[in-house]
């Protein structure tokens, strides 16, 4: 699905929402992960918002792990060329994340995140 040009039925969107979950099935199963890396892979689809998955968690229920790793997992797959689209550049990439604040994002960590990129406008004054 991952080389689909084109975009997902409702079927092959519940196969790719499942990833999460058989991740963390897969993780635990290693026995050696520490705690934080179970996180990140249990909530990096998780949004601020409550309208991720798996669980649905919002706000500070999602790890700060898995808070920190969605935001470079979305920088990486918007600035990432794929079957289905082309790369964003950085710039464009970063305004849809200071977009997403608060609703995909822990704001917080947006402002940091994009401080971080050298895009933060409020961080030079």
């Amino acid at each position: 699905m991952l080389l689909k040009r084109g975009p997902l039925d409702g079927a092959e969107w519940q196969v790719m929402r499942s990833h999460a979950g058989e991740g963390v099935r897969f993780a635990k199963a290693l026995g050696f992960l520490p705690q934080t890396a179970l996180d990140v892979v249990t909530d990096h689809h998780e949004r601020w918002d409550g309208q991720g998955y798996p669980a649905g968690k919002a706000g500070q229920a999602i790890s700060l792990a898995g808070r920190l790793f969605a935001l470079c997992d979305v920088y990486d797959a918007l600035t990432s060329e794929r079957p289905y689209k082309v790369a964003w550049t950085s710039q464009a990439a970063l305004a849809e994340i200071e977009a997403q604040a608060g609703r995909h994002f822990d704001p917080e960590l947006t402002r940091l995140f994009l401080q971080v990129m050298g895009q933060d406008q409020s961080a030079a004054h």
